[in-house]
């Protein structure tokens, strides 16, 4: 179904030009341009990569076509520019480390915050120009005018972007899921979108990416898959299953569900020891708490001395670590490796089998189910969805079609005008 305002051809007012992102999870970049201004969402990329020249890393895709923004003393072609990130992952800030021109980078405060973290404790490399976006608070940018929305990731700070030339309305929704703690979020700028009568509605579409289970399954007989809610109870479960030392594999971005981990340690007669990474930045966060941090605080002996007191948290990096214990339970929550892709996994899973150590998996999704992205998409009723982040949009945009709504499925640097 194709949309009338959404054309191919002379420039009349907005362009719309899709950089990355289409068919592959992440490496999401969007850009919106006018004769004098641009705004860029997001500036990721979708998979890590060897060094290699800048032009070389265009032409591969590994980077954005922005030869102006990766160049050094590039001239610059736009009087009003800026880039707009919607959270603090990989796939969509990876590729800001290549900035050379003096570009803003709008982020959430608290996507700020933890940039500023990563950065000062060597994770992530220094990035020019980072200014913060203020909720709902919209900003100019030449000809327009964005505002950022909060939104509900696995990771703090996420926001669903909203773009506007003063004719027409594009929205962002970055990656989001309906199944969290923060749902009342994504429902409230839902609705906002849906108010604004958007042109552009871009949505993630993860799920799209897997195969679900056979339609004549029974779904009353499958595992529910956890949420942050019902992910504590299980967490809690764990605890309780040994007097042996528990470690956890979490993911440092995803503070909150940090913090509920400590809480909910602490409840059952444990704390948790953190490394100095997750400290720092947990104590940033959550400066009113006491965080226990390893070699600062407890040193492996005492833990060894008294393991049922303790959850050290633990990162494929300091695995070694683990060889201290000649008892242990892995708890794996999203943290590193992240996927049987990475070759890391099998290193993982070998070490634990070498050290008999069992190992069980507290995940929890940070995107919407197909079901769920299918009733976003209709709650904001844009005139075209775009379905991206995801290895198959086309299912995404073939099921949306059904519930008939308008879907396209843009070509890679092609431009699209809006009149």
């Amino acid at each position: 179904m194709s949309n009338p305002l959404l054309f191919k051809g002379e420039l009349k007012m907005t362009q719309v030009r899709f950089l990355n992102g289409l068919q592959t999870i992440g490496g999401n970049i969007v850009e919106f341009s006018t004769a004098n201004s641009r705004v860029i969402m997001d500036m990721g990329t979708a998979a890590n990569f060897a060094e290699a020249p800048i032009t070389e890393l265009i032409q591969q895709g590994n980077l954005p076509d922005l030869p102006d923004l990766f160049t050094p003393n590039a001239a610059a072609q736009y009087e009003h520019q800026a880039i707009f990130i919607s959270h603090m992952h990989i796939d969509h800030i990876g590729a800001l480390k290549y900035l050379q021109a003096p570009i803003p980078v709008y982020l959430s405060r608290p996507s700020y915050e933890l940039y500023q973290e990563l950065i000062n404790l060597g994770i992530e490399a220094p990035v020019a120009n980072l200014r913060v976006l203020e909720i709902e608070q919209p900003l100019v940018v030449g000809d327009f005018t964005v505002t950022g929305f909060a939104s509900d990731h696995d990771v703090i700070g996420a926001l669903a972007l909203l773009v506007s030339d003063g004719v027409h309305y594009f929205a962002h929704s970055g990656d989001v899921r309906l199944n969290g703690p923060h749902r009342q979020r994504v429902e409230h700028w839902a609705q906002v979108f849906q108010q604004q009568h958007l042109d552009l509605f871009l949505s993630e579409a993860t799920a799209f990416s897997f195969d679900t289970m056979d339609e004549n399954t029974d779904a009353s007989v499958q595992p529910q898959p956890l949420t942050e809610t019902s992910l504590m109870p299980k967490f809690k479960e764990a605890l309780h299953q040994t007097r042996d030392l528990i470690v956890l594999n979490p993911y440092l971005r995803n503070i909150e569900r940090l913090n509920n981990f400590n809480q909910s340690a602490k409840a059952v007669g444990r704390q948790i020891v953190w490394d100095k990474n997750f400290g720092q930045c947990l104590e940033h966060f959550y400066s009113e708490q006491n965080w226990l941090i390893l070699d600062r605080d407890v040193n492996i002996d005492q833990i060894k001395q008294n393991p049922q007191k303790y959850v050290l948290q633990n990162n494929f990096e300091q695995l070694s670590l683990l060889e201290n214990f000649d008892h242990l339970l892995y708890l794996q929550s999203n943290g590193e490796p992240l996927g049987d892709y990475d070759p890391r996994m099998q290193q993982l899973l070998d070490f634990l089998q070498a050290h008999h150590f069992p190992r069980v998996v507290l995940s929890v999704s940070g995107h919407a189910s197909q079901a769920d992205l299918l009733d976003l998409a209709q709650a904001v009723q844009a005139k075209t969805t775009v379905y991206w982040h995801s290895f198959h949009p086309q299912k995404a945009a073939a099921a949306l079609e059904k519930c008939g709504l308008a879907t396209l499925l843009p070509e890679r640097n092609q431009i699209y005008y809006f009149s």
